[in-house]
């Protein structure tokens, strides 16, 4: 029996130390690092320190006691396909990249129902990301529930305003005109105003296409006119709502798995709504400053249609959002629930 119990004594201790071997280890390797690669440049909205994932990476990092640490790699550090938009979710779910800033867009066909953000439905960031939040967490939003990713966040861009290279002060001005055009609702958009779409040229390629005369212009949110350098080739912008694109940021499902308890619910607790609330807020101050930026710009014209022309331009973009409700059903559905939690959500935010 004392032997037994010597035994028992010895196997215990054994044990013991094996844990704090391993524990001493597990300290030893530090924190788990994880990269987030992107093609957008340093020093913007989505990449800086104080911007939407620095901001992120900050909480998380402190939530998780020093367990995650975030790298913030801008610029398509990662080579090629790091600099390619339509590379980003492969990126993270082949696991070269542990997160990601993809435009759903750039994957036709995989989320199909993202091309109602694409018509003329939402009013900011704010209202349009919560809004594509609450839709996604009523599992209305197809291709998203996809396992090969955790979802940290979705976004809806500001609405898109028209810049051009000349003057456009009513909806006859618009024809005979070429616009640069991303996604078929855009394109669609156009077309319904009399103005015809190119999508045959890429947002990173606007600029240089306006200026060479290629294009006469394009749709785009205040923030992308100074970021993609529209504006250095166009002085007309008429302030219209014109459609918006998504975004998502997405984490490889495996890592998130791999990661600790405390980790997990780090990044649980600044994911989701909170993290949609803040980026969408911060997303819309941005905007705004670049849209007083360029209204305080002498070189500029800025405008905002008088309400008879207005009317106009509203009933002939309708045309087009008539046609994607009754296009499918499901496409009916989905406008019906969007329109109830869009109202949920302007209540919330307090809008008119």
């Amino acid at each position: 029996m004392q032997r037994r119990q010597l035994m028992g004594a010895v196997l215990a201790a054994a044990t013991a130390c094996a844990g704090l071997i391993g524990a001493s280890a597990a300290h030893a390797q530090g924190p788990v690092t994880l990269r987030y690669a992107t093609f957008l440049p340093p020093g913007g909205l989505f990449t800086k320190d104080d911007g939407v994932m620095g901001r992120w990476a900050k909480s998380v990092e402190e939530a998780s006691g020093g367990e995650v640490k975030i790298q913030i790699l801008p610029g398509g550090t990662l080579g090629a396909a790091g600099r390619n938009p339509g590379a980003q979710l492969k990126l993270v779910t082949d696991g070269i990249a542990d997160i990601a800033f993809v435009i759903p867009s750039t994957t036709p066909g995989r989320f199909p129902d993202d091309n109602l953000f694409g018509l003329p439905v939402s009013d900011s960031a704010a209202e349009g990301s919560l809004t594509f939040w609450k839709l996604h967490e009523q599992g209305l939003m197809r291709g998203y529930d996809d396992k090969s990713f955790y979802i940290i966040g979705l976004l809806v861009n500001p609405p898109n305003v028209l810049h051009t290279k000349g003057p456009v002060k009513k909806v006859e001005d618009l024809r005979g005109l070429r616009l640069q055009a991303s996604g078929a609702e855009q394109q669609e958009l156009i077309r319904a105003l009399g103005a015809t779409p190119v999508g045959t040229v890429s947002v990173r390629e606007a600029a240089e296409a306006i200026s060479r005369g290629v294009v006469d212009g394009t749709p785009k949110d205040w923030l992308a006119l100074h970021s993609f350098r529209i504006a250095d080739a166009t002085a007309h912008h008429v302030n219209i709502p014109m459609g918006a694109s998504t975004i998502m940021f997405a984490l490889n499902r495996a890592k998130y798995d791999s990661l600790s308890p405390k980790a997990r619910a780090a990044i649980d607790r600044f994911s989701g709504e909170p993290f949609v609330r803040m980026a969408g807020k911060l997303f819309d101050e941005y905007t705004d400053a670049k849209h007083k930026e360029t209204v305080d710009d002498k070189k500029r014209q800025v405008i905002t249609l008088p309400p008879e022309e207005r009317a106009r331009w509203d009933k002939a973009m309708g045309t087009v959002v008539q046609d994607w409700r009754q296009r499918d059903a499901t496409n009916e559905r989905l406008w019906q629930a969007f329109t109830k939690t869009r109202a949920q959500v302007r209540g919330e935010l307090g809008m008119k």
